[in-house]
């Protein structure tokens, strides 16, 4: 890549660019690690990739100095420091934001990432890896947010590498691309088609005041409220909020399971789930959408399955309705992808 292939863009752009509709694939939520690294002196790198906002901690100090949330290598490097992150699924980028928030002079002053293929159980280390720059270096001013948009996507990588020139503190770095989904091996398995896992997104979402919709796909149960979805309180009558999800396939939704766990107080009175087929990325408005789950109660703290009519139907996108607000942990939608032998309903599945 040339340094013409990439444009950096600030925060405020981030939502409504190319970077807004892609997910961070170096999260550590998404299982994503740190697998080697040469110096972490006074922090250690597997801060980089945790999902929530860095931490300003004045006056706090440890054995090695002040306490700093992100990764922060020792001084006087005569060449450079990097970290290798093993992606918790394959990908494709479209960009990066290399966050220095509160490394105010002890910031790294460049960056740069590559990536790299690597097969299963292989070693990123190797010599025979081939490691190809995704973004050249790039100045990296302190506390404050670095996104990069590449030109083009890139191809699938299981690996990054992150150089940190030639030392100093990176608080957060965010890897933006699509998941490469690796299927099931047998065609007709029974799946949730709306993992992040599998390719499943979310590309509409009505309000995000404290945590981002797309979490509602990520893998696991999560730890706390902080990664799931809430939104603020409504006010206004006959209010709803909602996510529109991208399918990772075209397929036939058989059951939901609804995931309210952490949220005791705040879970949404109601909800509503349906689902359309539309080769857009964002159904259009005049989209025709099928109900599944008409409006049901929901509770606090626990799991709530769904047994859903119109097995017969193919769909591509759903959308879960809060009435009127509050928040979820996941949202599951189980089923088989188009042209799979559809099982007779109802079917089990286990969380």
């Amino acid at each position: 890549m040339t340094i013409t292939e990439y444009e950096r863009i600030k925060v405020e752009q981030l939502k409504t660019s190319a970077l807004g509709e892609c997910i961070d694939l170096a999260s550590s939520a998404l299982g994503s690690s740190i697998v080697a690294v040469t110096d972490e002196f006074f922090a250690p790198a597997t801060n980089m990739i945790n999902p929530a906002p860095p931490i300003h901690a004045p006056g706090k100090f440890v054995e090695t100095g002040a306490w700093m949330d992100g990764w922060e290598s020792k001084r006087h490097n005569p060449n450079y420091d990097w970290a290798i992150i093993k992606l918790g699924y394959p990908g494709s980028f479209k960009g990066f934001d290399i966050d220095t928030h509160y490394f105010t002079g002890n910031q790294a002053p460049f960056a740069s990432v590559e990536g790299a293929f690597v097969e299963a159980d292989g070693d990123a280390q190797a010599a025979n890896v081939k490691w190809t720059e995704i973004l050249p270096k790039v100045e990296l001013p302190p506390t404050q947010h670095n996104l990069f948009v590449l030109k083009s996507e890139t191809t699938v990588y299981t690996h990054l590498r992150l150089n940190n020139i030639p030392d100093g503190g990176i608080a957060r770095f965010r890897a933006y691309g699509r998941i490469s989904p690796v299927w099931p091996e047998d065609k007709n398995a029974l799946i949730d088609l709306a993992f992040c896992g599998y390719g499943g997104r979310a590309v509409e979402v009505s309000n995000q005041h404290y945590t981002p919709g797309s979490n509602i796909l990520l893998p696991g149960r999560g730890k706390n409220m902080g990664d799931g979805w809430e939104t603020k309180r409504s006010r206004t009558p006959n209010h709803t909020d909602h996510v529109t999800i991208r399918l990772g396939a075209k397929g036939h939704l058989l059951k939901a399971v609804v995931d309210t766990s952490n949220y005791c107080g705040n879970y949404p009175h109601k909800l509503v789930l349906k689902a359309t087929l539309s080769d857009e990325e964002v159904p259009a408005e005049d989209a025709d959408w099928t109900t599944l789950i008409e409006p049901a109660s929901t509770g606090p703290d626990g799991l709530f399955y769904f047994d859903l009519p119109h097995s017969d139907k193919v769909f591509s996108h759903a959308k879960v309705i809060l009435i009127p607000d509050g928040g979820l942990k996941r949202l599951r939608l189980f089923g088989v992808r188009e042209g799979a032998v559809v099982p007779s309903v109802p079917v089990d599945v286990t969380i």
